[in-house]
């Protein structure tokens, strides 16, 4: 197995290789999976509120086949040495530098929140549910307090067989890729 070093490597040289019209095509696919995932778990029908991200670096653009007004949303912003979620919409974020890069999030006013269901991005995933992040480990440390759902978002390209894991790292329960939704093996 790789290390989580030379995995983040290979994925992020991957990710970089992606043209924009096939970014886009991928993403609308994902964000199609996405979707059905909600309306099957009945996300968008309890207007459940959900903790999105906005995608950077080749992220996967989740919202394409999402219409926003119809659920709720949270962007993590860092706030007290900690990341949290804040309500707002895609359109009312702004241009800051959280997380030690250039993101877009919600005001600093806008309200602190906690989701019942995240969307979370990575570098990589395997099908039962392992996430390789960008070794910061912001996701890592909230959601060992967190009983939201997890949804990680993906192209399939980030999915590998195995992920190296360390004792901290949270499982997804569902993977999103533009392929496929793949359910966490207990």
């Amino acid at each position: 197995m790789s290390s989580k070093k030379d995995l983040r490597l290979k994925l992020k040289t991957a990710l970089s290789s992606i043209s924009e019209s096939d970014h886009h095509q991928l993403s609308l696919l994902v964000s199609e999976n996405l979707k059905k995932l909600l309306i099957e778990q009945n996300v968008i029908h309890k207007n459940l509120l959900i903790g999105v991200f906005a995608p950077i670096q080749k992220e996967p653009n989740w919202l394409l086949a999402m219409d926003e007004s119809k659920i709720q949303t949270a962007y993590p912003a860092y706030a007290l040495d900690k990341m949290v979620f804040k309500l707002a919409r895609m359109s009312e974020l702004l241009k800051g530098q959280d997380f030690g890069v250039k993101i877009l999030g919600p005001a600093d006013n806008a309200m602190a929140v906690t989701p019942d269901v995240l969307l979370i991005p990575g570098l990589g995933f395997s099908k039962d549910g392992k996430r390789l992040g960008r070794g910061k480990g912001f996701y890592d440390r909230y959601l060992e307090h967190s009983s939201a759902v997890k949804i990680g978002i993906a192209f399939e390209m980030q999915i590998e067989k195995d992920i190296p894991t360390d004792d901290h790292d949270i499982k997804m329960d569902f993977v999103v890729t533009d392929k496929d939704i793949y359910l966490k093996k207990s």
